[in-house]
């Protein structure tokens, strides 16, 4: 019997293809969001460490006032680095979704192929039993020919 090729296993290997793209791109941005929360906790420490050197000892005032600008400096670099940490987080939500619309579209087409696959495994059984049936009428057949 000759083997029956699945019509649809160039789809199958097109959406298993975009399901690990789609993975990779995922991990990417998972990555890139963890960056920018780094950035982000390492900014917030240094803030802090600026607000303790500043309140914590008497310094001129031009020092004082460098103490203010680099304070004021970092509170402008931690917003901007939350934003773009908020930023990220809307990628990876992104990402996260197109990685389930892949994997259901993959799930999708694998769902079809275990039923076509069920489908030929009928058909060869049933393709055994009209051969059985065909043996055993054949062989009635030679019993009652045969006195």
């Amino acid at each position: 019997m000759t083997r029956k090729k699945y019509s649809l296993q160039t789809v199958l290997d097109l959406r298993e293809k975009a399901k690990d793209k789609a993975s990779e791109v995922f991990a990417a941005a998972v990555r890139d969001r963890d960056l920018a929360a780094a950035r982000v906790a390492e900014a917030i420490a240094r803030l802090e460490e600026l607000t303790r050197m500043i309140s914590g000892e008497r310094f001129p005032a031009w020092v004082r006032e460098q103490g203010w600008n680099a304070l004021n400096a970092q509170r402008d670099l931690l917003r901007t680095l939350q934003n773009r940490l908020a930023q990220e987080e809307q990628k990876v939500e992104a990402k996260r979704e197109l990685l389930i619309a892949a994997d259901r579209d993959h799930q999708l087409v694998l769902k079809l192929r275990e039923k076509w696959l069920a489908n030929i495994e009928l058909e060869a059984a049933r393709a055994e039993e009209k051969q059985l049936e065909d043996f055993v009428t054949a062989t009635r057949f030679l019993q009652t020919a045969i006195p």
